[in-house]
């Protein structure tokens, strides 16, 4: 397998995992959505405790989702920067 399909496989697996978690972080937003809805209707009340525990999951759970795609965003840019360069170089530009 030459460099260049290496580099190809690595981008399409980076690519992939983003939208993956992109996919994760949009179904979690749509379940918090539908819980503020429910919460914004009229009528009384009761803070129930298991209300609390669940609203503090699901905000740990949106935590948990975005950093590792934060964090995999900024491997992806660090690698096309590092690709950029090796390109340039051996093109010539460098």
């Amino acid at each position: 397998m030459t460099k260049k399909a290496k580099t190809q496989l690595i981008w399409q697996a980076g690519v992939d995992a983003f939208a993956s978690r992109r996919q994760k972080v949009e179904e979690m937003r749509a379940q918090v959505r539908v819980a503020r809805d429910v919460q914004a209707r009229p009528g009384p009340r009761v803070v129930d405790p298991i209300d609390t525990v669940v609203e503090e999951h699901v905000r740990r759970a949106l935590l948990t989702a975005t950093l590792p795609l934060r964090q995999e965003l900024e491997a992806l840019k660090a690698e096309v920067d590092a690709l950029r360069s090796q390109v340039a170089r051996l093109s010539g530009q460098d």
